[in-house]
């Protein structure tokens, strides 16, 4: 693996902080390196949050937000009408899109429906599905690392008892779930 940085888009109350912390303890736990930069005000839920993450097999020296991506994560497809996340991605990047269909937003797409996967299970917090580890699901399985193994140790870690199993369930969904956009 080189370095691999990710862009996390979605709205307060998603969980998309929570989304990029878990991936990086998740990798973490693999002896690899990590980072999660949050990159909000003092938004409250509901307006536009972005977390940035690193990935790398080595240290990780470089300590600002992600400028390039090499993928970005859509946790509300509302976004995509206010926001342009697909801004700096790489040519060969990838974007992964919370929705029950293809936006075609992007020539190398994937979606899951992880509000779906969150209100089936009862990830609802103020009336909104927290689809954060659905969607973290499916990014593990679009890049190939952390395991799903370390993933779901992470989220027991992060979530105790009923709610760490139900949120377990959302990531396997969601790893399973993924489709890409032909």
């Amino acid at each position: 693996m080189m370095l691999i940085e990710l862009a996390l888009r979605g709205r307060g109350g998603q969980g998309v902080v929570t989304a990029g912390e878990l991936i990086v303890k998740a990798l973490v736990l693999e002896d690899k390196y990590g980072q999660s930069i949050p990159f909000y005000g003092g938004e409250r839920r509901g307006a536009p949050v972005v977390s940035f993450i690193r990935l790398s097999d080595k240290p990780i020296l470089l300590h600002r937000e992600v400028y390039n991506p090499d993928g970005v994560a859509v946790f509300d497809p509302s976004l995509l009408q206010i926001v342009n996340v697909t801004e700096g991605l790489k040519g060969n990047g990838f974007l992964l899109l919370n929705t029950p269909e293809a936006k075609r937003a992007w020539k190398n797409e994937y979606i899951v429906n992880a509000t779906s996967i969150a209100k089936e299970l009862g990830l609802v917090i103020a009336g909104w599905a927290v689809v954060n580890t659905a969607m973290v699901g499916a990014l593990v399985r679009i890049l190939g690392q952390p395991s799903l193994t370390a993933l779901e140790e992470a989220v027991k870690d992060q979530f105790s008892g009923k709610l760490g199993e139900l949120n377990v369930e959302a990531v396997e969904r969601g790893y399973k779930e993924v489709k890409r956009v032909d």
